[in-house]
């Protein structure tokens, strides 16, 4: 197996294992609302813990290796050591964040005289990652031919080096005694919707498109991605307490979701049209696309229905997250091969979506059943089994699998 092929498998057999790491707990959080968990385990840092694994080793470096592929020149090999050590830190500055998550939160340790936020700390290492990745990608990327997958990844890794921005004010504010709860806040989903509608769906997306092959269409391809990068940038007030945003705020979120629903439907329309583009899995992800712009829709028309519930903000990220860009990356890495285990884990992680529905707070009370929450935490569980399958599979394999 050549180096790049390599760090490419390893590389993904850690984010894999990130993902039933978080997957579990996952259901574990949905256990404790059954259940009383151990003292040392609260609520909000499991959350924590679980979202920040998600972020930083699942929906990061899959993404990333692919970016490197596509700038790496013929007997590139030289650079291969240098982004294996940018990747290689990331991951482990990834898992390291879990524990500290798990145990302090966001909360200060006490490290002998001094107060420290380690979890936050770390955070801040891993973003640092993400420059450093920049750095060498931006080296290589101005040699590499221009493709509409490349338009992509340039597009995505502005939005992540952007998003970083929001979170380095909420990693400020640790080290500090304002309190402005509203500010942080605000910071914190600027990071959340930059980085989940801009760096992850325009870094899959080029992924995609990079399968499917160029589409065959007169239009200008900046349609694709344009817009989903900007709209990144205003959508984030949806996530904020309803309380407190200003009309102007309000539209300037509408115009950021119906930009990225324009240039989402146009993408969907171009990949219909691509032979590659075709089989079960891919609908299913096609879907779920389809259902992210109908939520963003009702979001935008007068049903008095706010984005930034609790039950909706969840539902919402587990179909951006787990439904479209998990069945998607399992589809890209296992390309051709166990088409059963993929199977199995879309239909796990739809019924793990129908249940958070069930819990989003619109489900009529008449259908609502008296195990519920047994169900919801069932359902969590179901994605671990075909992703452990996965798993095994990856590590099991001598070829690269990278396409």
């Amino acid at each position: 197996m050549q180096p790049q092929d390599r760090l490419v498998r390893n590389v993904w057999l850690l984010s894999l294992l990130s993902f039933l790491i978080a997957a579990l707990a996952g259901f574990l959080y949905r256990y404790g609302m059954l259940w009383q968990l151990s003292e040392w385990i609260g609520f909000a840092n499991l959350r924590h813990a679980h979202s920040h694994l998600m972020f930083f080793n699942w929906v990061a470096p899959p993404l990333l290796v692919w970016m490197m592929v596509e700038v790496m020149p013929d007997g590139g090999e030289r650079y291969i050591g240098k982004f294996a050590a940018a990747l290689y830190t990331m991951i482990f500055l990834g898992f390291l964040s879990f524990p500290l998550f798990l145990l302090y939160g966001y909360h200060s340790v006490s490290i002998g005289s001094a107060s420290l936020p380690l979890a936050a700390i770390v955070s801040g290492l891993v973003m640092i990652t993400w420059y450093w990745f920049s750095i060498l990608w931006y080296r290589l990327r101005a040699g590499a031919k221009d493709s509409l997958a490349l338009s992509f990844y340039d597009a995505a890794l502005i939005a992540l080096l952007i998003s970083s921005l929001g979170a380095w004010g909420v990693s400020v504010f640790q080290f500090t005694d304002i309190d402005a709860p509203l500010i942080s806040s605000a910071m914190t989903h600027f990071f959340l919707g930059v980085f989940t509608e801009g760096w992850v769906v325009l870094g899959l997306l080029g992924m995609i498109w990079k399968r499917v092959g160029e589409p065959d269409t007169a239009m200008k391809r900046e349609w694709l991605w344009l817009p989903l990068l900007a709209g990144s940038l205003l959508v984030f007030p949806f996530s904020l307490n309803q309380s407190v945003i200003t009309p102007a705020m309000h539209m300037t979120a509408n115009l950021g979701l119906l930009l990225i629903g324009i240039s989402l439907v146009l993408n969907l329309w171009l990949l219909f049209k691509q032979p590659r583009f075709n089989g079960l899995i891919w609908r299913t992800v096609a879907a779920l696309i389809t259902l992210k712009v109908l939520v963003q829709i009702i979001a935008i028309l007068p049903f008095n229905i706010w984005p930034g519930e609790h039950g909706l903000r969840v539902l919402y990220l587990h179909i951006l997250l787990l439904g479209i860009t998990s069945i998607a990356l399992f589809e890209l890495y296992h390309a051709g091969r166990d088409w059963i285990a993929k199977l199995i884990f879309a239909v796990a992680v739809l019924a793990l979506l129908l249940t958070l529905v069930m819990i989003s707070g619109y489900w009529p009370a008449a259908l609502a059943s008296p195990q519920l929450y047994r169900w919801v935490a069932v359902a969590a569980l179901l994605p671990v089994l075909p992703a452990l399958w996965l798993f095994i599979s990856a590590l099991r394999s001598e070829t690269t699998i990278f396409p």
